[in-house]
């Protein structure tokens, strides 16, 4: 497949249209918007990308392989289309329902088929039916049906309600939205009235709304952004309305509204030609560009910068100039998540991860518009890693799908990821100039805001993690993480008998130190009130090498059912592309192959231990070794869990008793062209 696409295959449907421009004064002081001349009820016309801007020499390869996985993930996707019960001549791909989990999968997998119906070298052999099919049979009885049961729609889904003005609703109509733009000149009209209507709606909502904000627990950062989409959208399919003043500036409202620090409170900064003091809503991420969401500084929700800084795509295609909003503060969050990134272009996680772990793939849209839309030199070499793994994963089913049943749980996965890979391609395709000068992060980054430091060394990441979550953790920088982000890293747990319950922990204090290369955390901890007191020291340094030191007393007089400290969490998966579904696990000289899903429970007394002969444990004295092998998957993962000290059993326990003690050292050989 060319890596180019001809003028008429580009502009399909439009192609010898010549649209005579106006300009009129936006909104937002010093912004230009330039409007398609049309009727009153079309949307602003979409303008070829630009042509000789410089590239990297790969630029076409990385283009037409984004665009063949599109094609792929269309061909299974359209497996699960289905004619409504209700209405044989609608079709949908889930179940009737009015909520997320039955709107949103639909309204993806429409933007996703939309695009290849308007974009690209179209190959019917790989998506399994013509253009022509695909619209007739699929996109129109899609659309009809999400418009239908839509609040300014006739119908009711299965569940005798409608779907519109919910918590999330604005997102998925502009997905909606945005795939109907790019097919406008194919929709009837009645339909074409039926789809403004929906997204004037949602608009008018959100734009009569004042962004809230939060800083702690539960970001509104996502939530502002998502919501910010559908006013982009609003003002793109009806340009000549009445509120576009309003839509406009509520955008640009919204978008800013997203990322704000609470330093922001007070900057001089000129946004859009006002102060950002003037401008500020409330902090939505700490002043380090970290952010808090489900309880924990959270990777994914940094990641959400994309769906309002996105929008400059709609910008891009009408020839129009984007609200300096929809990228305030995206490179310093950006920064974060490229020390942040592993060698298979997925990320550590200071905190956990309570979605799914295998999700590199869906980083290569961040990665797009860092590259191609705000000359982040390091970004269109991660790209190369995300992609890389992408193709990977689909290749092993030859239906098309990128992720395994396994390996997700979320609804919208799969339609999220075509949906966002048809976004990544427009970015490509839209591209300013691309610098590609990638500097590998190395040494010690330390967020206070965020309460977490990392230490980047030539062989692993070495994290650690003092606020939401108190986690302790090294990662191989290999295409093989093998460690997991256990909730409980470094720490683990204890247990009294009687109970099947582990004690919650809380930090009673903590000292964190840094240096060139290096860092060493010392905090007391307790697990339970007035029970087992832990001090714990972990060093990290600068020749990769990790260190955990843990002494263990009890605070009261004590009855313990098990004492399992020193975790690390180990993948294990079966068929994940850089797993072989087995670990190796060697106490002393002893080897034992873990199958994936087993329940395999290994242990030992033993000054060294090792997994794969990677991750390699050395200790002065004996480790009381357990390796429990899980028995099933959690959260789309298989965690087997290492502790390297482990006492079970009931044991009873006296007050200022010195539990027990253990330190060991874990190193990790460096990994050729690992970043």
């Amino acid at each position: 497949m060319s890596g180019r696409i001809s003028r008429r295959d580009f502009l399909h449907g439009t192609a010898g249209a010549v649209a005579t421009r106006y300009i009129v004064p936006a909104t937002i002081p010093g912004v230009l918007i330039q409007i398609a001349a049309a009727d009153a009820q079309s949307p602003m016309r979409i303008v070829e990308p630009p042509s000789g801007v410089s590239a990297p020499r790969d630029f076409a390869d990385i283009e037409s392989r984004v665009y063949l996985s599109i094609e792929k993930q269309a061909r299974n996707l359209l497996t699960k289309v289905h004619p409504w019960d209700a209405d044989p001549s609608l079709k949908l791909m889930t179940d009737s329902k009015s909520d997320e989990h039955w709107i949103r999968p639909n309204a993806g997998t429409v933007c996703g088929l939309a695009f290849l119906y308007r974009f690209g070298s179209y190959d019917a052999s790989v998506v399994g039916v013509s253009k022509d099919q695909l619209l007739r049979e699929t996109l129109l009885p899609m659309l009809r049906y999400l418009t239908a049961i839509h609040v300014t729609g006739a119908q009711k889904a299965g569940d005798g309600k409608q779907w519109g003005d919910q918590w999330q609703s604005a997102h998925w109509a502009h997905m909606l939205a945005r795939g109907a733009w790019w097919i406008w000149d194919s929709l009837p009209g009645d339909f074409q009235e039926g789809v403004r209507k929906l997204v004037a709606h949602e608009a008018d909502r959100i734009a009569g709304m004042d962004p809230p904000h939060q800083l702690v627990n539960d970001t509104k950062a996502e939530e502002n952004a998502w919501n910010s989409q559908i006013l982009s959208m609003a003002v793109v399919l009806i340009p000549e309305h009445s509120r576009r003043a309003v839509w406009e500036a509520a955008f640009q409202r919204w978008a800013l509204s997203s990322f704000l620090r609470p330093a922001d409170e007070h900057s001089s900064a000129i946004v859009d030609g006002r102060p950002v003091s003037e401008q500020f809503t409330g902090a939505n991420i700490y002043d380090d560009f970290t952010l808090e969401n489900h309880g924990r500084i959270h990777p994914d929700y940094m990641g959400t910068f994309i769906l309002s800084m996105g929008c400059a795509l709609d910008y891009v295609m009408s020839a129009r100039k984007a609200p300096q909003a929809a990228t305030y503060n995206c490179a310093g969050i950006y920064e974060n998540l490229k020390w942040f990134s592993l060698p298979s272009g997925g990320l550590v996680y200071p905190n956990g991860q309570d979605w799914e772990l295998l999700r590199d793939p869906e980083w290569i849209y961040a990665h797009s518009l860092m590259a191609c839309h705000a000359g982040d030199p390091d970004a269109w070499s991660l790209l190369r890693q995300s992609l890389a793994t992408q193709d990977r994963m689909q290749a092993r089913s030859p239906s098309g799908t990128v992720y395994l049943d396994e390996e997700y749980f979320f609804p919208s996965t799969l339609s999220d990821q075509i949906y966002y890979n048809v976004m990544a391609w427009l970015a490509v395709r839209y591209h300013g100039p691309i610098v590609d000068k990638p500097a590998p992060k190395t040494g010690v980054l330390r967020l206070d805001g965020g309460k977490l430091i990392l230490n980047r060394t030539a062989s692993a990441i070495h994290a650690f993690s003092w606020g939401a979550q108190v986690m302790a953790q090294f990662v191989p920088l290999r295409l093989d993480r093998i460690t997991s982000p256990h909730a409980r890293s470094g720490v683990g747990h204890v247990r009294l008998a009687g109970s099947n319950a582990e004690l919650p922990v809380r930090i009673h204090n903590v000292r964190v130190a840094s240096g060139a290369g290096r860092f060493e955390a010392t905090l007391e901890l307790d697990h339970g009130d007035g029970k087992v007191r832990a001090f714990l020291n972990f060093r990290s340094g600068s020749d990769g090498s990790w260190r955990i030191r843990e002494r263990l007393v009890a605070l009261g007089d004590i009855v313990t059912e098990e004492i399992a400290t020193g975790l690390v969490g180990v993948l294990n998966n079966p068929h994940w592309v850089y797993e072989t579904g087995k670990r190796r696990i060697a106490f002393r000289k002893e080897d034992r192959v873990v199958k994936s899903g087993a329940g395999t429970e290994l242990t030992a007394e033993a000054k060294k231990a090792s997994i794969d002969d990677v991750v390699q444990f050395h200790a002065k004295k004996p480790l009381r070794l357990l390796y429990r092998g899980a028995k099933k998957a959690e959260r789309a993962r298989f965690t087997d869990e290492l502790y390297l000290n482990y006492i079970g059993g009931k044991r009873t326990w006296k007050a200022g008793e010195e539990i027990s003690t253990y330190e060991a050292v874990v190193r990790c050989p460096v990994q050729r062209n690992a970043r």
